[in-house]
């Protein structure tokens, strides 16, 4: 009786622990991310946010994996960009990663001839899945992208 009555109290005591140990859900405010990643980071270029149909073919995803967004792109000339997004689940959220994927792959192919000097930005860019986000900065300064985007994950 005694000994069922410990190994109750260890794995209360466990669970406890381990739940305090969880990480919270992160919760993003998008569009002020997206705000706060345009006006801290460096860019070149004039950065706009595309029409629905300019994004439809910017970004392979389907409407019904996002909860929210926010998308700023580049005149063109560079490959600068943020994308903010909030998926509906984590699942979305990782076919949402996939598709920023395929953006940086096809800007790479894009730009190899193009413009080459874009092609350090996006051999590097800063991509951040967290929870349900999903987080693009292209830019010249890595390390102020990431400082913003701390600000909103940690």
């Amino acid at each position: 009786m005694k000994k069922g009555a410990v190994l109750t109290a260890v794995i209360a005591l466990t669970v406890v622990i381990f739940a305090g140990c969880q990480k919270k859900d992160v919760v993003i405010d998008v569009a002020a991310l997206a705000d706060d990643l345009k006006n801290s980071v460096p860019f070149v270029d004039t950065l706009d946010q595309p029409s629905d149909a300019a994004f439809k073919q910017i970004y392979q995803i389907d409407d019904v994996d996002i909860a929210e967004k926010k998308v700023y792109v580049s005149s063109g000339a560079t490959a600068e960009e943020i994308a903010v997004f909030e998926s509906v689940s984590e699942d979305a959220a990782e076919r949402i990663h996939e598709a920023v994927n395929t953006r940086i792959a096809d800007n790479l192919e894009s730009f190899e001839d193009y413009n080459p000097e874009e092609q350090k930005k996006l051999s590097d860019p800063v991509i951040v899945v967290t929870g349900k986000y999903v987080i693009l900065c292209v830019s010249d300064d890595n390390d102020a992208a990431k400082q913003c985007i701390d600000k909103y994950t940690k």
